[in-house]
């Protein structure tokens, strides 16, 4: 079986709700058969183009639920998704995280986690020096 792909599980908010968001290779080709689109076609409407119709929006999301949540949970998010759509969008950053962060490659991951360390040391050296 393949090595599960780099996953770190999210979580968002529907009603009273917590799912988790948490992609694995299942979930990715899931993704890909409900939408009838490649993943690299999903990334580049979704992420880049910011093009992407909200039906596949909402498979999105629920495909990420697959790994942690009953069919009846993930039918329950998709109404809820389907009924206030403004649901996504206030969801719209773990989202988008569960979908990409998988799908980076894990050197630039690190390299982004370098940055972040670094950036917080030097707003600390900077309150330092305003004392």
């Amino acid at each position: 079986m393949i090595k599960d792909i780099l996953n770190k599980p999210y979580t968002i908010k529907i009603d009273n709700d917590v799912y988790t968001l948490d992609y694995d290779n299942k979930g990715y080709a899931q993704l890909e058969q409900f939408t009838g689109k490649g993943l690299f076609k999903l990334y580049d409407d979704f992420v880049v183009n910011n093009n992407l119709c909200y039906q596949h929006c909402v498979d999105i999301v629920c495909c990420a639920m697959m790994k942690n949540h009953t069919a009846g949970e993930i039918a329950k998010a998709r109404i809820a998704f389907n009924e206030k759509q403004y649901l996504f969008f206030e969801n719209i950053a773990p989202i988008t995280m569960a979908f990409v962060e998988p799908l980076t490659p894990p050197k630039i991951l690190e390299k982004s986690a370098k940055f972040k360390e670094d950036e917080i040391k030097k707003k600390k050296q900077m309150k330092k020096a305003k004392n």
